[in-house]
C-alpha cells in the first residue's frame, strides 16, 4: 500500500492511499458474492442461486460499491498509520482512480493537534513555605462551630442574620410577574440573596405579619424587568435566630469529628487539617506556574475548528448553569451586557488557554510514557474494590460505566510527581541561604528521561487551566 499527504490550510490535510492490487481483486470477489446472494430468482432459495444463473442479475456498479465499502476503512486506517497523523473529524473520501486492478483512494480531514515541547525541566523556583497562624485557626473554629449552630424559633421582630419564611407575591403594574413569587421561603437576612431593598424591607416584621414593599430593579437586570417599579406582598410566618454555642468541650463532642473530643484536639486537629491544605494549594500553585511555563516555552497547532467547538462547549456548559439556576440564557446576556456573539467570542481566549495546557500535558505523558498502564489501571481498581467492598461492575457503574476517568486521574497523578520531580521548589529559607553563596557554574543539563511505570502517585494533580469564572446573574425571587 503506497501513501502521500498533503498538507493544506488550517490543519487540514489529503491523505492519497494507493490499494495494493492483490487486497483490491479481492474484495471485488467478495463483494460479487455477496452481491449475488442477495439475488431472487423464483424457484430458488435466496442465497442458493447458482452463480452462473445469478451473475446474469448483478449490476457491476452494486459489486463496485460493495468492494468500496469492504476496503475504505481499513485503507483509510493503514493510511493513518503510515503517515502517524490523527484525524479530528471525519474524512470526505473520494475514488481518484477504479480499474479493475487499481484503486486509489483520497482522504481530505482535519487533523489533530501538533506539539513542539519546549523546556520540560529547569523551571525550579523559590515555594512558600506553608505555616498555620493562631488566629487563623480560632476563625476556623468559629465557623464550625457556627455551622453546628442551633436554629431557634423567636418572638421578636426579624434582623440581619435571622432566618425567616416567608410568602411572596410580586406585582408590575397591578399584575404578578413570572419568577416572583414563593410560598414557605427560607431566607437569610443580610445574605444579599434577593434584589436590593428586600431583604431590608423583611427586617422589623413579625410572626404573621402583613407587608408590601416598593423597590425598583436595578437597572442592569433581565430585560422585562430591568428598572421597573414593582410591589411584593410579603407574609412572614417564622423568624429563627442562629444561637451559636461558646467553645468547651461539650461543644466540640457536637461537631462530631472523629477522635476529637476536647478544645486541645480540635485545635490541633484544626491546625493539622489547615496546614495539609494551605501545603497542597501551595504545591498546586507551584505545578500550575511550572506548567504555564512550560506551555509559553511550547508551540502548540491545532485547527480553528477545535477552538471552536471548544468555546461553544463552553457557552453551552454556561447556558446550563444558568438556567439550571432558574433564569433564561438570554435574561443572563441581558444581565451580563451581552450578545451570544461576543460571549461566544469571549470564550475563545478561555478556551485557547484550555487546549493549549491539555495538549501540551497530552503531549508530554506520551512522550515520557506516563500514560496508565492496564497493571497500574487493575491495580487501582483492586484499591476501591477492597477499601468499598464492592465488584468490578459496582466500581466501573461508579465512573459512568468506563473506567477512562480513573485513567485519567492515573494519568494526572503521574504527571504532578514527573512535573515536580524535574522542576523542584525552593522553600523560602532555602532561597535566602542560596542567595549568600557564590554563584556555582551550572552543570550541562541532563535530558529528561520517561520515570519508570508503576511508581506511587502524588496525591494531588495538575489542574487543567480553568476559564474565567462566569459573572454570575443576580439572584432574583424565584
Amino acid at each position: 500500500m503506497k501513501t502521500n499527504l498533503t498538507k493544506l490550510e488550517d490543519c487540514k490535510v489529503k491523505l492519497s492511499v494507493e490499494v495494493d492490487a492483490d487486497t483490491w481483486q479481492e474484495a471485488q470477489k467478495k463483494a460479487k458474492n455477496k452481491v449475488a446472494s442477495k439475488v431472487n430468482i423464483k424457484g430458488f432459495r435466496k442465497g442458493h442461486v447458482p452463480a452462473a444463473m445469478a451473475e446474469k442479475y448483478i449490476r457491476q456498479e452494486d459489486v463496485i460499491n460493495e468492494a468500496l465499502r469492504i476496503v475504505i476503512d481499513p485503507a483509510y486506517a493503514e493510511g493513518l498509520r503510515l503517515e502517524d497523523v490523527r484525524p479530528y473529524d471525519q474524512a470526505n473520501v473520494n475514488v481518484t482512480k477504479l480499474t479493475d486492478k487499481e484503486l486509489t483512494l483520497e482522504f481530505e480531514f482535519t487533523h489533530g493537534p501538533e506539539v513542539e515541547l519546549g523546556a520540560v525541566e529547569g523551571h525550579s523556583k523559590k515555594k512558600e513555605v506553608a505555616k498555620v497562624e493562631e488566629k487563623e485557626i480560632e476563625e476556623d473554629i468559629a465557623k464550625r462551630l457556627e455551622a453546628a449552630a442551633d436554629m431557634v424559633t423567636v418572638e421578636r421582630e426579624a434582623k440581619d442574620g435571622d432566618t425567616v419564611i416567608i410568602d411572596f407575591v410580586g406585582y408590575l403594574d397591578g399584575k404578578e410577574f413570572d419568577g416572583g413569587s414563593a410560598e414557605n421561603y427560607e431566607l437569610v437576612l443580610g445574605s444579599h440573596s434577593f434584589v436590593p431593598g428586600f431583604e431590608e424591607g423583611v427586617v422589623g416584621m413579625k410572626t404573621d405579619e402583613q407587608k408590601d414593599i416598593d423597590l425598583t430593579f436595578p437597572e442592569q437586570y433581565v430585560a422585562e424587568l430591568a428598572g421597573k417599579a414593582v410591589t411584593f406582598k410579603v407574609t412572614l410566618h417564622e423568624v429563627k435566630e442562629k444561637v451559636v454555642h461558646a467553645l468547651s468541650d461539650e461543644a466540640v463532642l457536637d461537631l462530631n469529628i472523629r477522635d476529637v473530643k476536647t478544645v486541645d484536639e480540635l485545635k490541633e486537629f484544626v491546625k493539622k487539617d489547615l496546614l495539609q491544605k494551605k501545603v497542597n494549594s501551595i504545591e498546586q500553585a507551584y505545578l500550575n506556574e511550572v506548567i504555564d511555563e512550560i506551555v509559553a516555552s511550547s508551540k502548540v497547532i491545532y485547527p480553528s475548528k477545535i477552538l471552536e467547538d471548544e468555546a461553544k462547549a463552553m457557552v453551552e456548559r454556561t447556558r446550563k448553569q444558568v438556567e439550571d439556576s432558574g433564569l433564561t440564557f438570554q435574561q443572563y446576556l441581558d444581565i451580563t451586557g451581552a450578545t451570544e456573539e461576543s460571549f461566544l467570542e469571549a470564550q475563545k481566549g478561555a478556551a485557547k488557554n484550555e487546549l493549549d495546557h491539555y495538549f501540551v500535558l497530552d503531549k508530554i505523558a506520551f512522550e515520557y510514557k506516563l500514560n496508565p498502564t492496564n497493571e497500574e489501571l487493575g491495580a487501582e481498581i483492586a484499591k476501591i474494590k477492597e477499601r468499598y467492598n464492592v465488584t468490578d461492575e459496582q466500581v466501573k457503574a461508579a465512573f459512568g460505566g468506563n473506567f477512562d476517568r480513573l485513567a485519567n486521574d492515573i494519568r494526572q497523578n503521574k504527571l504532578a510527581r514527573f512535573l515536580l520531580e524535574k522542576n523542584p521548589a525552593i522553600a523560602e529559607e532555602e532561597k535566602k541561604e542560596e542567595e549568600k553563596k557564590p554563584a556555582a557554574k551550572k552543570a550541562p543539563a541532563k535530558k529528561a528521561e520517561p520515570k519508570e511505570e508503576g511508581e506511587e502517585a502524588p496525591k494531588k494533580a495538575p489542574a487543567k487551566k480553568k476559564a474565567p469564572a462566569k459573572k454570575k446573574a443576580e439572584d432574583k425571587p424565584e
